[in-house]
């Protein structure tokens, strides 16, 4: 069984947040290469084929366009999030033994008033690489340690008057046939 929580579109700098971690327990030398190629890079990312994106179905090919019209960089940033997350997926895939289990726990975000559906984009995944009896369950995050508003310019805020985010979490559970 594999159960994970992969990183949110968006919404954080992963590698400035786990920089010390990472480099003092050696999985990495070199701070910059590290962010190169983190997930949630914004940095440097170049825009992917239509092509590479349209493939991986509806959900990602859908919102890569609406945030295309918002925010170019941007728009690359999520589709190399939805293209790691599909190769994420097809990773855990192979690591199971035949009957084993995998559960994901993702939220979905807005950016530049664009919905990002994390979660029906990993469900897309899941079945393309092979899982079956794809569970989606709703869970209602009520303990959130991390500030849970945004406000108008999308920078996280402690201000209750401005837009919630991460309310709730999906937890997604899949088997091997």
């Amino acid at each position: 069984m594999i159960v994970t929580s992969p990183p949110y579109v968006t919404s954080y700098s992963y590698a400035d947040i786990h920089q010390l971690s990472t480099l003092w327990l050696g999985y990495a030398t070199d701070y910059r290469a590290l962010r190169r190629n983190m997930l949630g890079n914004r940095r440097g990312v170049r825009p992917p084929r239509d092509s590479v994106v349209r493939k991986l179905g509806n959900a990602a090919w859908n919102t890569y366009q609406d945030m295309q019209r918002q925010s170019p960089s941007h728009a690359s940033s999520i589709a190399r999030y939805f293209i790691d997350l599909d190769k994420t997926v097809q990773r855990c895939w192979d690591v199971l033994e035949p009957g084993g289990m995998v559960v994901f726990v993702i939220g979905n975000t807005q950016y530049k008033s664009v919905k990002v559906d994390n979660a029906e984009h990993l469900e897309v995944c899941m079945g393309r690489a092979g899982f079956k009896s794809i569970q989606v369950i709703p869970r209602r995050v009520s303990l959130k340690i991390m500030t849970p508003y945004r406000d108008a310019r999308g920078r996280f805020t402690r201000d209750s008057s401005q837009r919630q985010v991460y309310a709730e979490e999906l937890v997604l559970i899949g088997r091997q046939a």
